[in-house]
């Protein structure tokens, strides 16, 4: 289950989120953001190529070259699942993550 994933975030520009906290001293004692990264976890995989991420070169759907082509949808959601199942995330579970946001919009 996706649900309960918690990681360290990344900020817009996918660097690191950062919230710097000092003690009396100042002393850096908290820096990362640490939060639920289901969705930051979706994106990276969505957005990456086969090759692009060094720990597992084969993830990557490497969507963009299906943007002009005569795919079916299915084999474009098909593509999606197995990237990521590869990657640990639960696909039924993230399509009605998608679709509840869309309708609280």
């Amino acid at each position: 289950m996706n649900k309960k994933r918690k990681g360290i975030l990344l900020n817009e520009s996918m660097e690191l989120a950062m919230q710097v906290l000092r003690d009396a001293n100042g002393l850096i004692i908290q820096g990362l953001v640490v939060g639920e990264c289901v969705d930051q976890e979706a994106l990276i995989v969505l957005q990456a190529r086969p090759g692009d991420i060094k720990e597992d070169p084969v993830l990557g759907p490497g969507l963009t070259k299906y943007m002009r082509g005569k795919h079916k949808p299915y084999e474009v959601e098909q593509l999606i699942k197995q990237h990521f199942t590869r990657a640990g995330i639960d696909f039924e579970d993230y399509k009605e993550r998608i679709k509840i946001s869309i309708n609280n919009i």
